[in-house]
């Protein structure tokens, strides 16, 4: 029995310090992990802090001067309008009117689509102030202005098309003829023989 007692004991502490090798290895792995994990932290820390650094100094570059582009631009379709900005986005939040401060979402589509266009003209007039002209093209722009807004939208358009090139395609051709320019047509090469 005092050999069978013994084998067993040999046997069972093989086991032990088998089980603290794998024990230890599984450690070091673990250890390699979080080291590598916490590696990883940091340079995702790193890269959020240049991203915010850079989206600041795009906001600071663009946000403000296009906001003082904007203003005149929006006051001519809406005289006591006065747009928010989001800092973190540079899009615009709210408008306020009459002491009225109205969701840029639940405006109406027509309002919507105006304030765009007129963020765009702002955007290339900046661009034109800082000695990169942009042209500015319009495809089926202000479809959703009625009549009374189409005439300040054509003022703006006429305003800041004295200083950069406005190309506008749309299929209301007389609503936009008031606006002058040069009118294109395209129109399929086998309609354009048939023609001549």
């Amino acid at each position: 029995k005092t050999g069978l007692d013994m084998k067993i004991s040999i046997l069972s502490s093989n086991a032990v310090e088998e089980n603290l090798r794998v024990v230890k290895e599984r450690r070091q792995e673990a250890q390699n992990r979080l080291k590598a994990i916490k590696f990883d932290i940091a340079v995702y820390k790193r890269l959020l802090r240049a991203l915010k650094a850079a989206q600041d100094r795009s906001r600071d570059r663009y946000v403000a001067p296009v906001h003082a582009e904007l203003s005149p631009l929006l006051r001519m379709i809406c005289p006591d309008a006065q747009p928010t900005i989001d800092p973190e986005t540079g899009l615009i939040t709210k408008i306020a009117r009459r002491d009225l401060d109205e969701d840029f979402d639940i405006l109406s589509w027509g309002t919507q689509e105006q304030i765009s266009l007129m963020v765009q003209l702002a955007f290339a007039q900046m661009l034109a102030k800082a000695g990169r002209p942009a042209l500015v093209i319009l495809d089926d722009a202000i479809v959703h202005t009625d009549d009374d807004r189409i005439e300040q939208m054509f003022n703006a358009l006429t305003r800041q098309a004295e200083g950069q090139q406005i190309i506008v395609f749309s299929c209301r051709q007389r609503t936009f003829r008031v606006l002058g320019g040069e009118s294109l047509a395209i129109s399929h090469p086998e309609v354009a023989s048939r023609r001549n």
